[in-house]
């Protein structure tokens, strides 16, 4: 079993950055298989709760006010909505349940 350690030395990392891609892959593969079940796929599930209307202008996400993607404003989920979709979700097989929504960084006024 690999250690996980937080002591790393700078040569240790830019030992790392400067190892052949094929090199890299195959180590942190290595180590994976070590560590985890190298046969099981976590399944995962993403619901959007809320969509549009993000104030924020992160470039990379297509529901920033930086786009105009035609996307009709909606509210945020009810929590008895969500409940059931991640309740059908584990249903299905899913092991991780994610959420997201139009928002970085929501008040506590948005949020009961």
């Amino acid at each position: 079993m690999i250690e996980l350690r937080n002591d790393w030395q700078i040569g240790e990392i830019k030992a790392l950055f400067e190892l052949p891609f094929n090199d890299l892959l195959f180590k942190a593969h290595s180590i994976h298989r070590e560590t985890f079940d190298p046969n099981k796929v976590q399944v995962s599930s993403l619901l959007n709760i809320k969509t549009g209307a993000c104030p924020e202008d992160c470039s990379y996400c297509s529901q920033s006010s930086k786009y105009d993607t035609g996307l009709e404003r909606e509210k945020l989920m009810e929590v008895e909505e969500v409940l059931q979709q991640a309740q059908n979700a584990k249903n299905k097989g899913v092991t991780r349940f994610c959420m997201g929504a139009a928002w970085r960084n929501p008040t506590d006024k948005s949020l009961d």
